[in-house]
C-alpha cells in the first residue's frame, strides 16, 4: 500500500543553491534519491567524490554536497541558467503516478524500497551520444567511455578545487574523426557516434522535443546505431515522453518473468501502458533499479 508518508516532501519542493549568484536554493535531502537517481544507468556524467557529487551538465561544473537538511548545488560561472527543479523532475508527483499501482506487488515492492528515484530531464545531445555508447556495455564501462571521451574533447570547468569537462559538442567529434573514437574505447560505436554528429551539426534538436512520441521515435532511429531501446531511453530520460519504455535485459526479465509478456517492442510498450498506464517509463526505472540491485532475486531465474 503507498502512503503520503513514504514521501516526506511534496513535489515541487527543491531549492537550489548558486555560490556565483544571488539567489538562494536549495534541494531538501528527503526529497530525491540522489545516489540512485544519478547513478541507475539513466545519466553518465556524475561521479562521486568526498564532499558528494561532482559532475558536469550543459556545460557547467557542479558540485552537490551536503548541508544541514539537504544539499547545496554549487556551479561554475560559465555556461548558460539551469533549470534544477527541471533536471531533477521535482515538479513530478511521484506518488500520484505509482498510487494506482498499490495492487500490482512488484511494483509496491520496488516503490517501498526506491520511492525517492526520480528521472532526470538531460541534454538530448548529451543523452542521445551516451546511449549509442550503452549498446551491449554496462554501466561502469559507459561511464568510463563517457569521461574519456569529455575529458579528451570537452572542455574544461572547475568547481571548489574539482575540475571536469563539459560533453564534447557535435563538431568537436566531428572534428576528432573516427579514428579517435576509437582510440578512447568506443569500438564498434565509434563510425555511429561520428555520423550522429555530422548529422547533428544542423539538427533541429527543438522540432524533436515538439514532436509525439512515435514521430520522435522514428525520427531518433534515423541516426546510426539507434533502435527502439536506445531511442527510447533519449525519449524519456531528455524529451518528456513519459510513456516510452526502454526495454534492456533487466527490464526484459521482469517482463517476462515477473509478468509473463514477451515479444517486440511495439507489443511491450503496448502492455506496460496497459500495466503501469500513461506514465509507464518513470515506474520502467523504479523497476529496472530494484531489479538490477537484486530486490526481485527470488523471483529471477
Amino acid at each position: 500500500m503507498f502512503t503520503s508518508n513514504m514521501l516526506s516532501l511534496k513535489p515541487g519542493a527543491i531549492r537550489v543553491y548558486d555560490i556565483h549568484m544571488s539567489n538562494s536554493n536549495f534541494i531538501p535531502a528527503a526529497a530525491v534519491d540522489l545516489e540512485a537517481s544519478l547513478f541507475c544507468g539513466q545519466s553518465f556524467s556524475w561521479q562521486k567524490v568526498e564532499e558528494g557529487y561532482l559532475g558536469c551538465v550543459d556545460g557547467r561544473a557542479i558540485l552537490l554536497t551536503r548541508a544541514g537538511e539537504g544539499h547545496l548545488v554549487l556551479c561554475d560561472n560559465s555556461g548558460p541558467e539551469w533549470g534544477w527543479q527541471e533536471y531533477f523532475d521535482m515538479h513530478r508527483d511521484y506518488l500520484g503516478v505509482f498510487a494506482p499501482l498499490q495492487n500490482d506487488k512488484y511494483v509496491c515492492e520496488a516503490y517501498a524500497a526506491y520511492n525517492k528515484i526520480h528521472v532526470l530531464k538531460q541534454p538530448v545531445w548529451e543523452t542521445l551520444c551516451s546511449f549509442i555508447i550503452s549498446a551491449n556495455n554496462n554501466i561502469a564501462r559507459i561511464t568510463r567511455i563517457v569521461r574519456a571521451l569529455c575529458f579528451e574533447l570537452g572542455e574544461e570547468r572547475s568547481v571548489e578545487g574539482h575540475v571536469v569537462h563539459t560533453f564534447p559538442s557535435p563538431e568537436n567529434i566531428v572534428e576528432a574523426g573516427e579514428a579517435r573514437l576509437l582510440s578512447l574505447g568506443l569500438g564498434y560505436r565509434a563510425p555511429y557516434l561520428y555520423e550522429t554528429a555530422q548529422r547533428a551539426l544542423n539538427y533541429d534538436w527543438d522540432a524533436l522535443l515538439a514532436s509525439d512520441y512515435d514521430q520522435a521515435l522514428d525520427e531518433l532511429k534515423n541516426f546510426k546505431g539507434v533502435g527502439d531501446k536506445v531511442a527510447d531511453c533519449v525519449l524519456l530520460f531528455s524529451c518528456n515522453q513519459d510513456s516510452a519504455f526502454p526495454v534492456d535485459t533487466w527490464v526484459q526479465r521482469v517482463m517476462n518473468e515477473l509478468y509473463g509478456i514477451k515479444g517486440g517492442h511495439r507489443h511491450m510498450r503496448s502492455e506496460a501502458a496497459r500495466l503501469f498506464g500513461e506514465k509507464a517509463g518513470i515506474v520502467q526505472q523504479t523497476l529496472f533499479h530494484a531489479a538490477r540491485m537484486g530486490l526481485f532475486k527470488q523471483y529471477l531465474t
